[in-house]
């Protein structure tokens, strides 16, 4: 397990991840958020909107090779 620490408004967080999940969730919050620094709410809800926007594209994406592979 592996601790990673999230600032927001003042206030850390900690939370405990597997090693690989954290390593993975470190690099993609560097990305969007300052580990170091005081990040807002908004900051933070533009990080989880992004993420799902990502997800959201990666499914179209998923869905075309999934029915593309049905049709054959």
């Amino acid at each position: 397990m592996r601790k990673l620490t999230i600032k927001i408004e003042g206030k850390e967080y900690d939370i405990s991840l597997q090693d690989d999940f954290a390593k993975s969730l470190e690099e993609e919050l560097d990305k969007e958020l300052s580990p170091y620094h005081n990040n807002t709410i908004k900051d933070l809800l533009q990080a989880y909107l992004k993420k799902c926007y990502d997800c959201h594209l990666l499914e179209k994406k998923m869905r075309k090779i999934l029915e593309k592979l049905q049709i054959q």
